[in-house]
């Protein structure tokens, strides 16, 4: 291979979320790409120290992710991010490769997952009371339509 070819590198594990935003796992860094602001920030692994995941300000459900690096700086890596299934996948590739990589919270693939069962039971709840209310109001039909008919 010569000096002029470009190598393509594919991630090993990808996150998107939003518009033209997204967070890329290769084997040796971490890159987040964001192509409405323009602005991409690779990361090598070997300068994360920790990866920090809170809830959004004024909507809990987009999370912001930081990271805290070994020079002692801190950087939000992404703003918003509402992709928690796909987070949650690339977390044990992520620890695989950099395995001295601290989490905050500690327990962040399983908090992730407990989000996304709760998310998942409240849209069955809001679904199941928007069909028990539609049969109620046919019921409530039909009982007015026969006391109509029978009534003099």
């Amino acid at each position: 291979m010569s000096d002029n070819e470009v190598v393509k590198k594919y991630p090993i594990s990808a996150v998107r979320y939003g518009m033209g935003k997204e967070i890329q796992l290769y084997k040796d860094e971490l890159v987040v790409t964001s192509l409405e602001e323009g602005h991409e920030i690779r990361l090598p692994l070997e300068e994360l120290k920790r990866l920090i995941l809170t809830p959004g300000d004024p909507t809990p459900s987009k999370l912001v992710l930081m990271a805290d690096l070994t020079d002692g700086e801190t950087i939000i890596l992404a703003e918003g991010m509402s992709n928690a299934k796909d987070f949650r996948a690339l977390l044990p590739h992520l620890q695989e490769l950099h395995p001295d990589l601290e989490l905050d919270p500690p327990d962040m693939g399983e908090q992730l997952r407990q989000a996304l069962n709760t998310k998942r039971a409240w849209s069955l709840t809001c679904y199941g009371s928007i069909v028990l209310i539609c049969v109620l109001l046919y019921l409530l039909y039909l009982a007015v339509a026969f006391l109509g008919t029978h009534h003099p």
